[in-house]
C-alpha cells in the first residue's frame, strides 16, 4: 500500500482563521474523495485571496523656495536606484502652481502608496515642456529631492533622498535654482 504524502497547496499558505479546517477538507479531496469539494475550496480560496488589498499610505509634500507661479511642479516617484538612474519613474505627478503657492511654498499630497522604498525628485517646469531645460551648462529650471537639498554639481545618489514608507509621512522638498 502506497502512503500518500501531503503537500500543502499554495493557496492554503494564506493566513486564514479557518486554515486547519480548510487543510482537512482539501486533504480529503486530494485522497480521491469529494472532487467537487476540492473545486469549491479552490474557488473559495481564490475569492478570499483576491479580496485582500494591502494597506496604503500618503506622503504630504511641502515644496519650498518656489520662485514664481509659471508652469507646473513635476514630481517623480522612484522605487529603486536603477529606476532613478535610468529616469524611469514609478509614478509622475504634475501640479499647477498658479494660485496654489503661499509664501513660496506649495503643498501637495500623494495618496495610495504601498509600503516600500521611495525617493521623490521634482522639476519646476516653468515652460510646461515636461523636461529639464539647460542654458550653456546649468539647468535654467529648479529641481529638488525628498528631504535632501542637493548642493553638488553632479546628479545625487538615490540613497541620499530615498526613504522607507510604512506609515503616513511628511516630506520637505526645497527647490534649487542655479
Amino acid at each position: 500500500m502506497q502512503k500518500l504524502q501531503w503537500k500543502q497547496p499554495l493557496l492554503l499558505q494564506i493566513e486564514l482563521p479557518c486554515k486547519k479546517f480548510l487543510r482537512a477538507i482539501s486533504y480529503l479531496a486530494v485522497m480521491g474523495k469529494y472532487h467537487w469539494l476540492l473545486s469549491a475550496l479552490l474557488i473559495l480560496q481564490l475569492l478570499i485571496a483576491s479580496s485582500y488589498t494591502p494597506p496604503t499610505f500618503e506622503i504630504r509634500i511641502s515644496v519650498t523656495n518656489i520662485r514664481n507661479e509659471k508652469g507646473t511642479i513635476q514630481i517623480q516617484v522612484y522605487r529603486t536606484k536603477n529606476d532613478f538612474e535610468t529616469e524611469n519613474p514609478y509614478k509622475t505627478y504634475r501640479v499647477t502652481k498658479k494660485g496654489k503657492i503661499k509664501e513660496n511654498t506649495l503643498p501637495y499630497t500623494i495618496i495610495g502608496l504601498e509600503k516600500g522604498s521611495y525617493g521623490l525628485a521634482l522639476l519646476d517646469d516653468e515652460n510646461n515642456n515636461k523636461k529639464m531645460d539647460y542654458g550653456w551648462v546649468w539647468p535654467t529650471e529648479g529641481f529638488g529631492f525628498s528631504d535632501y537639498y542637493h548642493t553638488k554639481w553632479s546628479r545625487p545618489a538615490f540613497e541620499s533622498f530615498n526613504f522607507y514608507l510604512d506609515s503616513n509621512r511628511s516630506v520637505n522638498m526645497k527647490v534649487r535654482y542655479m
